[in-house]
Formats: C-alpha cells, structure tokens, sequence
C-alpha cells in the first residue's frame, strides 16, 4: 500500500528539514500544492510541524512573523531577492 501526498511529506519533514520548493522538486508538484498540503498538514498536526523562518542571504533579515509556508518575494530591508527558506521539519 503506497502513502498519500500528505503522509509522503509528513515522512520526508519527519527524517530532515524541508524547504516548500525542495518538496515540490521531490515530488513533482506545483509550489501551490505543497502549499496546500503543508497548509492542511499544519492544522492537523498542530503544533508538531515547527518552521524555522526564512532569511535574506544579502543582508541576514529574518522573517520571524511571517505565518505563510512558502518563500518570501523579496526582503524589506535591501529589497534583494537573495532569499532562503523557510525550512519546515516534524517534531519528534
């Protein structure tokens, strides 16, 4: 019996951190389906998926109230594009 979408990401967050766009490239779906699955997942697990929030790889900006999953556009402070994360895992 295979694993759903949700349980294969619950899996892959539960053995090592994750950005959104890593798990879109590993399973082969659009950046807004990660989205909606982490979003549902999120809900369901509660306070189990932990995020540490995105930074700006320019200046070091980090984007600590930032509620949404997926990636920043650009960082306020240097309006550079140098982002990464944020990085979503499981907690044990």
């Amino acid at each position: 019996m295979s694993l759903t979408i949700r349980q294969t990401i619950a899996a892959l967050l539960a053995q090592k951190e994750h950005t959104a766009k890593e798990l879109a490239l590993t399973l082969a779906l659009t950046p807004q389906e990660v989205r909606d699955h982490l979003e549902h997942l999120r809900k369901s697990l509660k306070k189990s998926l932990l995020v540490r929030p995105a930074r700006c790889r320019e200046c070091g900006f980090v984007f600590t109230g930032r509620t949404r999953l997926d990636a920043p556009g650009r960082c306020p402070r240097c309006r550079k594009q140098r982002l990464e994360g944020p990085w979503l895992r499981l907690s044990a």
